[in-house]
């Protein structure tokens, strides 16, 4: 079954962390002509059902894309960061590789590489890549996913000094979250406090990033305000069962420990605020 029609059978999966709604099935509009014209007319054509919310459409009008111009870069680099945002994430290090053969040096394709194989859980080789990377450019994706990478390796004072030299550039609501995360899992908890409120005050604030500042006030003790911040987005019964995460996650002993179950906690949970799976979003 290909992924598309996986994505038509199950729709639900398209509600991302990105916070797209989209539909399972393509507007015609989006879909009319696509047999004819070249490389570029596919991807204008791809660009606007991606941008309508229509991934389904847009991923086979890329592959198409590609298939017109297999020596050109765009079509691949379209692909890989549409597949990459539903989670198709071997499908998109295809892409990334692929892209990389046509130009070694592109820094799009080699950060989105890295971010792929961190999504894939191979830190050691995303750090490789974003190493890489970081020869041909800086951005804070990059210095985020060094970040997680590291998380992901149990390796939390690396981490942190990534975050960190990302925040010197911009102070990024991703960073300032994975950061006060990170922190909050290594028992720094009145750091970790101070800038996952910094992060909650920004207006793009959600409630991911409102739980995870519960999960730095329970795991500091504070357990009435964890659940006060809680009662925003969840009903008792939820607030109840991530309290107690929250009290299984304080007794694991080391920081890799704890970053690996607040990622299964999300994989397997619809509402799982959480997340080191993925570092082109915010956790």
């Amino acid at each position: 079954m290909t992924l598309v029609e996986r994505l038509k059978q199950h729709p639900a999966r398209l509600a991302i962390a990105g916070g797209l709604l989209l539909s399972a099935c393509a507007p015609a509009a989006h879909t009319d002509g696509i047999s004819g014209g070249g490389s570029d007319t596919m991807l204008r054509i791809g660009d606007a059902a991606r941008d309508a919310g229509d991934i389904s459409a847009a991923i086979p009008i890329y592959r198409r894309a590609h298939m017109l111009a297999p020596l050109h870069i765009d079509p691949l680099l379209r692909l890989a960061d549409t597949l990459s945002d539903v989670d198709a994430h071997r499908e998109a290090g295809n892409a990334w590789k692929r892209a990389l053969e046509i130009d070694p040096r592109s820094f799009e394709a080699r950060l989105g590489y890295g971010e792929t194989l961190a999504a894939l859980d191979q830190p050691i080789l995303a750090l490789e890549q974003f190493r890489l990377a970081a020869e041909l450019g800086s951005s804070v994706d990059l210095f985020n996913g060094m970040g997680v990478s590291h998380d992901l390796l149990g390796d939390a004072a690396a981490a942190q000094a990534a975050y960190r030299n990302g925040l010197r550039e911009e102070r990024s609501l991703k960073l300032l979250n994975n950061l006060g995360l990170s922190l909050a899992l290594a028992g720094d908890y009145d750091e970790a406090i101070a800038i996952l409120e910094e992060a909650n005050g920004f207006k793009g604030a959600n409630s991911r990033h409102r739980t995870n500042l519960a999960l730095a006030y329970a795991l500091s003790g504070q357990a009435d305000r964890a659940r006060a911040i809680m009662a925003t987005d969840t009903d008792e019964m939820s607030a109840q069962r991530a309290q107690a995460f929250y009290t299984m996650l304080a007794s694991l002993p080391d920081h890799e420990s704890r970053v690996a179950a607040v990622g299964t906690y999300s994989a397997v949970r619809a509402d799982g605020a959480h997340s080191t799976q993925n570092p082109r979003r915010t956790r």
